[in-house]
C-alpha cells in the first residue's frame, strides 16, 4: 500500500495482480484514433469527442484568483489563503481532465480490441508557444497512456504508429493532398473523396495499425 498526499487530501493506492484472459486480437473490432485541439478525438468509424478544454473553461477564474494573489503581502493569512484558493482551482481542472480521460479511455478499452494511435512527440509539440498550453490542457500523453493499460486490462492491444502523412493521404486512393491545419476539409484531387479531416486521418491510422499487426504476426 502506499500513502499519497496530494493538497490537503490523503490517497490510499493499493497494487494488486489479477489475471488477465486473453481475448483473442479481432481486426473486426480495430478503431483508429485522430486526437486534436478542434475535437478531442475522432475516430475510424466516424464518431466524435468533443474537446472539453478545461484549463481555459477556469482561465478567467484562475487569472482573477492570481490577480488576487499577487496583491497580497507575502507570508501573511490572507496571502497563505489565497494560495490554497489558487491550489483548488488547478487540483479541479486537474481532476476534470482525469475523469474525462478515464471515462473516454475505460469505454473505448472495453469497445475495441485493437486501438491504433499516432506516436505523437507531444514534448516538441508544446513548444510551439501558440498551442502549448491547448496542448498541455487536452492531455494527449496521460490518455495514451490510460488507454495502453486498459487496452491490457482488457485483454487488446494498443498500436502507436508513424503519425506522418495521416492527415495528407486521401484515406481512399492514397494520394497525397498537401494542407494546412487551418483546411479542415480533405478533398482529394485524384479520387474526389470529400471528408472531414480528421475523420480522414483516423482512417489512415487505422490502416497503418492494422498493416502493422498482420506484419508482426
Amino acid at each position: 500500500m502506499i500513502l499519497k498526499r496530494q493538497g490537503k487530501r490523503w490517497y490510499a493506492i493499493f497494487c494488486v495482480e489479477r489475471q488477465v484472459v486473453p481475448s483473442g486480437i479481432d481486426t473486426n473490432r480495430a478503431i483508429g484514433i485522430d486526437v486534436g485541439l478542434h475535437k478531442y478525438a475522432v475516430l475510424s468509424n466516424g464518431s466524435e469527442f468533443e474537446n472539453p478544454r478545461f484549463l481555459r473553461e477556469k482561465e478567467k477564474q484562475l487569472k482573477k484568483t492570481q490577480r488576487k494573489l499577487s496583491k497580497k503581502k507575502k507570508g501573511s493569512a490572507n496571502f497563505i489563503e489565497q494560495v490554497e484558493r489558487v491550489r483548488r482551482l488547478h487540483e479541479k481542472v486537474a481532476n476534470q481532465r482525469r475523469d474525462f480521460l478515464h471515462k473516454l479511455s475505460y469505454n473505448l478499452a472495453k469497445d475495441y480490441s485493437v486501438i491504433v494511435v499516432e506516436n505523437l512527440n507531444i514534448r516538441n509539440m508544446v513548444k510551439n508557444r501558440k498551442l502549448s498550453k491547448s496542448i498541455s490542457d487536452a492531455g494527449w500523453g496521460m490518455f495514451r497512456n490510460m488507454l495502453a493499460y486498459k487496452c491490457e486490462n482488457h485483454g487488446g492491444v494498443l498500436i502507436k504508429v508513424e503519425p506522418k502523412y495521416t492527415s495528407q493521404d486521401c484515406s481512399f486512393c492514397g494520394n497525397r493532398v498537401k494542407k494546412s491545419l487551418s483546411i479542415r476539409t480533405h478533398i482529394c484531387t485524384k479520387c474526389g473523396t470529400v471528408l472531414d479531416r480528421d475523420y480522414n486521418a483516423s482512417r489512415n491510422i487505422l490502416q497503418k495499425g492494422v498493416e502493422e499487426l498482420f506484419a508482426t504476426n
